[in-house]
């Protein structure tokens, strides 16, 4: 992987990546932002997992965004709603393009010098 330098390196394309991304986008629009995902999908574990009846066991309202609130009917909600919110935010605030698919991070190391991370990632694929 060529270098490439962004303001936020975010790891994971599930339900905390891609809402951490929107928030990004809409607080920092200007910022840089690049998402490593070991996966080829995303949606973290709700994509990951699909046993029949997966659902989450707490209220799905917990789970929704504060700048994007849980409108479904049910408390309880099934993985592939879940799924749908996640990917639902990611299309609204263009966040597919910041997604390295098929990407995992390998190591990352801090400088106090230069006061920043250098993360180095691997294609899974």
């Amino acid at each position: 992987m060529a270098a490439e330098h962004v303001d936020v390196l975010i790891v994971g394309a599930g339900l905390s990546g891609i809402g951490t991304a929107a928030h990004l986008a809409r607080a920092v629009p200007d910022a840089s932002v690049m998402i490593l995902e070991s996966r080829g999908v995303s949606g973290g574990t709700w994509d990951l997992f699909r046993y029949p009846g997966i659902r989450t066991d707490s209220d799905a309202h917990t789970y929704g965004y504060s700048f994007k609130p849980w409108k479904r009917d049910t408390t309880l909600a099934p993985a592939a709603d879940i799924l749908d919110y996640i990917r639902d935010t990611a299309r609204e605030y263009s966040l597919d393009s910041k997604i390295r698919y098929d990407h995992r991070v390998s190591s990352a190391s801090w400088s106090s010098d230069d006061a920043r991370w250098t993360v180095r990632g691997v294609r899974t694929d």
